[in-house]
């Protein structure tokens, strides 16, 4: 009976470790769930964070990602600014990439992007050029195919291209799709483990970025 408080004590103890040693283990791993981007890149002044999704409208996986991506931009709060940025790390990706920005030039992303992407991995349209891509634009919006090749082909569009493989270079863009948030931390869908557990990484750096900005 007098051993029974140590006993008690000593079973605290061993909670408390048992507790803690899964707790280390989950910082360890998160922390290897992303990777910090260095130097950090600007972001938008005032209480916001930015998070940025870098993709190839030709990438699987970013065309997988999108479901996902959308659910979450569906309950995005108010203090997160997202933006899309196209890849341009590859040669064969510029195409591509003058058409996203031709998108946004002309106010088209909303309508077309998600339809681009299915077109691509869905109906297996062959629209790696400037000639391919303008005539889909035709078909699927208010845009005539000379039109839209006039911006395609823009030094707008070109100047773009130019500084999104500036950044991605400065951000150490290997692979898509990548997010970067608050131009500090970067993850991507290997770091992550998945695409559903790759948005759960992008929550848990937002916070820690609103952490580090003294946003509540």
């Amino acid at each position: 009976m007098k051993r029974t408080p140590f006993l008690r004590i000593l079973a605290l103890v061993l909670v408390v470790v048992c507790v803690s040693a899964p707790l280390a283990q989950a910082n360890t791993l998160l922390s290897m769930e992303y990777a910090p981007v260095v130097p950090a890149q600007p972001t938008p002044p005032g209480p916001r964070i930015l998070v940025q999704e870098v993709f190839w409208y030709g990438c699987p996986h970013c065309f997988h990602l999108q479901p996902v991506l959308n659910k979450w931009l569906a309950h995005l709060p108010p203090q997160v600014v997202f933006s899309r940025q196209a890849a341009a790390i590859s040669p064969y990706w510029i195409p591509q990439a003058r058409a996203f920005f031709a998108f946004k030039q002309l106010g088209l992303v909303s309508a077309l992007h998600d339809r681009f992407f299915d077109a691509i991995h869905i109906r297996h349209e062959n629209l790696d050029n400037a000639q391919t891509i303008s005539r889909w634009v035709a078909r699927h919006s208010h845009v005539g195919a000379a039109e839209f090749r006039r911006v395609y082909h823009s030094f707008g569009v070109g100047l773009a291209v130019r500084r999104a493989r500036q950044q991605q270079d400065a951000e150490s863009i290997h692979s898509v799709p990548t997010f970067i948030v608050d131009g500090r931390y970067r993850t991507n869908p290997s770091m992550a483990g998945s695409r559903r557990e790759l948005m759960r990484v992008v929550n848990y750096l937002i916070r820690k970025a609103e952490q580090r900005k003294g946003i509540r």
